[in-house]
């Protein structure tokens, strides 16, 4: 099974921060990979341990992220990839992201793309969803259980405090 992650390199909110002009100044700051993304890693490695194949983690950013896809090979991802935009980005967003993850992803072959759902630091749940639709495939969000039989997958997501059991095929974000 080919397993993809997507990795935030994100702000420790455990830490203090500094706000200047409505900006978190990262001359300081603690980084960490985005937590809901670290429980897609974990995620990511029990399925492949137990179906097979890699996981590999993909981050967009500029090399300072290069810790945090360290930090998921060390929890046991197989491969990790720095889409590297400090010369071509000025001001990325949801939409750009999204863009460039999805023309990475677009000849992967990937069975399965894992997101966590929310970053801390903007909390929109965007991104996998719009790489979902650009890739052409289906998501679902807010999975609180998934178990994957052949191309068949199993999903309960959370639905407002509620569960709600939701079958669909790979491949899936």
């Amino acid at each position: 099974m080919n397993i993809y992650v997507l990795l935030k390199r994100t702000f420790d909110t455990e830490e203090k921060i500094s706000v200047v002009n409505r900006a978190i100044q990262e001359d300081g700051a603690e980084f960490i990979i985005n937590p809901y993304d670290e429980y897609a890693v974990e995620e990511a490695i029990q399925i492949r341990d137990d179906k097979g194949g890699e996981v590999t983690v993909i981050s967009v950013g500029t090399e300072e992220a290069e810790k945090q896809l360290r930090t998921a090979l060390a929890m046991g991802a197989d491969k990790a990839v720095l889409i590297n935009i400090e010369d071509d980005v000025e001001n990325g967003d949801q939409f750009t992201t999204a863009k460039i993850l999805a023309e990475y992803l677009k000849d992967k072959d990937a069975d399965l793309i894992i997101a966590g759902n929310v970053a801390i630091d903007g909390g929109s749940g965007q991104v996998g969803p719009r790489v979902a639709d650009q890739l052409g495939i289906p998501y679902v969000t807010t999975i609180t259980n998934i178990e994957i039989d052949g191309e068949t997958v199993n999903i309960i997501r959370d639905v407002e405090g509620d569960s709600e059991k939701i079958q669909t095929s790979l491949p899936l974000l």
